[in-house]
């Protein structure tokens, strides 16, 4: 699981580079933008960048548990997480080229990758004796 996050993240950071040359490329007067777009549309490209630092650093230190459980709940969270980065790369499409306005695509990445972490911790968080 932890080499799936791994690969996962470092695509989705090469993504996240891709946003960023689209932006550049296609919004090349910064200046004329109106703000809340430009706002809008530096955000959802900051959130492919977050989702892809989750996932390599879950792709370096994640280690399955071996109590059901704990497995269960860590492939769960995973699953939550790459839903979450799919639907931040989405909103950005989205909300960056189709509406130019905010839509619900990004809150629900947001609270996807929210639940995704919660369940990691309390999958991965062990009370050592």
């Amino acid at each position: 699981m932890s080499s799936v996050h791994l690969i996962f993240g470092i695509v989705l950071f090469v993504v996240f580079l891709v946003t960023g040359k689209f932006m550049r490329v296609d919004f090349p007067d910064k200046e004329i933008i109106p703000q809340e777009f430009r706002l809008l549309m530096r955000s959802r490209h900051i959130y492919i960048l977050l989702s892809s630092l989750i996932h390599i650093a879950l792709g370096v230190y994640l280690q399955i548990h071996a109590e059901n459980w704990r497995k269960i709940l860590q492939i769960f969270a995973s699953a939550l997480l790459i839903a979450g980065s799919f639907l931040f790369v989405w909103a950005f499409i989205y909300e960056t080229y189709q509406t130019r306005h905010f839509s619900e695509i990004s809150r629900f990445a947001l609270y996807a990758t929210l639940a995704g972490t919660v369940f990691h911790l309390f999958g991965g968080f062990k009370v050592k004796k």
